[in-house]
């Protein structure tokens, strides 16, 4: 039986809504939420918040499409690698895992059946891996991680010519067109780099701007090119994710608690996505090299 036209609404971010509106829409019609979670730390010429600025502004310009709310950003992640840079911040992973797990936990206590952290800081992936285990087996929930920058590594490449890095050309790009005023040109130095080994382990390592594989990936301070990336990640980001929204939703395995209404929400209500349909093929497309992106941070 088709759903009856809902109006959903404008505004996605959780902190913003009024309690009794968010009972309103969770679990249904909304029953995706997305989890920003980063951290602070150097990154080359971009703000300390870099980590927590692109996966933010990606969860906040994704949420209608994927008809999504979006969680408070975790601002604090597992830093051990640059951590002790200035400005820096690091949260052991064990205590990492387990306050991340508790807010995930909560977040399907509230009715979220399909939860989506946008991970900004490599750092945090082994423990967002054991996050994600643990609150799928305790409740039941769908969950997923999302790494932008090695999912568009291979974007970054056919805009720019050279593959992403920490801090590197695809951040700053991203920076460049979401918080150009977090963008400091004018302290580019070239010794700012440092190329990552498999030889050589370091705490900290000693650069703020990481490069992987001998290829530099330097700053391309071109507004218009980081335009073109910035549009390239967020389409193919959201292709991606509202394929795999789409997929877990027509599944139809029992959710972590009843829901009210009948019926789940299609994603979007409209577009591909609505009635089942797929968004985007949900392919790797990050490259040999990518996996080793920002690992060391």
């Amino acid at each position: 039986m088709a759903r009856p036209h809902v109006d959903l609404p404008a505004e996605r971010r959780i902190s913003h809504l009024n309690w009794m509106e968010f009972a309103e829409w969770v679990p249904d019609p909304i029953s995706t939420v997305l989890v920003p979670v980063g951290t602070l730390e150097a990154h080359g010429i971009t703000s300390l918040g870099t980590d927590n600025e692109i996966p933010t502004r990606l969860a906040e310009t994704l949420a209608e499409r994927l008809n999504a709310f979006v969680a408070p950003t975790i601002p604090y992640g597992v830093t051990a690698g640059l951590g002790a840079l200035a400005g820096g911040t690091h949260v052991k992973s064990a205590a990492f895992t387990e306050y991340v797990a508790a807010v995930l936990t909560t977040l399907t206590h509230q009715g979220f059946r399909n939860l989506v952290v946008m991970n900004g800081h490599g750092g945090n992936t082994d423990a967002l891996r054991d996050v994600l285990r643990r609150v799928h087996e305790e409740t039941g929930a769908y969950l997923a991680t999302y790494q932008w920058w090695t999912e568009c590594y291979s974007i970054a490449e056919e805009v720019f010519g050279v593959p992403g890095g920490h801090a590197g050309v695809d951040e700053t790009a991203a920076m460049m067109t979401i918080a150009p005023d977090q963008v400091f040109a004018d302290r580019w130095d070239p010794s700012l780099a440092f190329e990552a080994r498999n030889s050589l382990v370091t705490f900290p390592a000693p650069g703020s701007l990481i490069h992987y594989g001998g290829k530099r990936s330097d700053p391309v301070l071109d507004s218009m090119k980081a335009r073109v990336f910035w549009t390239r990640v967020v389409e193919h980001s959201g292709e991606l994710l509202e394929d795999l929204v789409v997929r877990w939703e027509r599944e139809g395995f029992p959710a972590p608690r009843p829901r009210r209404g009948a019926g789940r929400g299609h994603v979007g209500h409209s577009g591909p996505g609505a009635g089942g349909g797929g968004g985007g093929n949900g392919h790797d497309k990050s490259g040999s090299g990518a996996s080793k992106k920002k690992g060391s941070s």
